[in-house]
């Protein structure tokens, strides 16, 4: 969707790259055992405790650039001003580079679920 319809002008490129973000790590999550009740509860919106949390949980071989990605994107997401269109977020990155980090963590929580449930290490 980001890459698809997504504009740079509204921020709706940013919100979806968020959703990306967000439902990547907590399906990761919810493979290792942790109810979609506690994502719900603890995590809510925010990407980057999501991050935090997966990585508690074994995700390994994140791709560059996410931490700082999330820590962009997840005060604007949580508080919902990226769905919104009222915040744009301050990226140290081109979104180009943004579409990418994103696409890299699809694939690696992918190849961790592949896993079996088996941590990436």
């Amino acid at each position: 969707m980001a890459l698809a319809g997504g504009s740079e002008i509204n921020g709706s490129r940013f919100y979806f790259l968020a959703i990306a973000i967000e439902l990547s790590l907590k399906a990761y999550l919810l493979q290792r055992g942790i109810t979609d009740d506690w994502n719900r509860i603890h995590l809510r919106h925010d990407l980057t405790k999501a991050l935090r949390c997966a990585r508690m949980a074994g995700l390994r071989r994140l791709p560059d650039g996410l931490p700082q990605l999330t820590a962009a994107l997840s005060p604007l997401y949580a508080s919902g001003a990226l769905s919104f269109g009222q915040g744009r977020p301050v990226l140290l990155m081109t979104p180009e580079a943004a579409d990418k980090v994103v696409s890299d963590l699809l694939s690696a929580v992918a190849a961790a679920m592949d896993d079996n449930g088996q941590a990436d290490t």
